[in-house]
């Protein structure tokens, strides 16, 4: 059952990458369509491929510690991910 899950968070994490790297105009309806705001998305876009590539591989060795080592993983870089984004969302004339 917990390699279902794994699985299934992989195949997310890949889906999510696949977003931030092919389909960025989506993204720049809620921020600056700017050179470093690309780069930010296709970073991430490329973390959360390679997340997913180790998610697929984390849930074939089915032991404990490195599944919950990644999933830690996951959510620290999904929470950086998430304000970083959310920073970029606050317009600097609103204050």
């Amino acid at each position: 059952m917990i390699q279902l899950l794994m699985g299934i968070a992989a195949v997310l994490l890949l889906f999510v990458s696949y977003y931030l790297l092919r389909k960025q105009p989506i993204f720049f309806v809620l921020i600056e369509e700017t050179e470093k705001n690309r780069r930010f998305l296709q970073f991430y876009g490329a973390i959360y491929s390679f997340l997913g590539i180790l998610g697929i591989f984390v849930a074939f060795f089915n032991h404990r510690f490195i599944a919950l080592a990644y999933l830690v993983l996951v959510i620290l870089v999904a929470s950086v991910f998430s304000i970083t984004f959310a920073r970029k969302m606050v317009k600097p004339d609103s204050n």
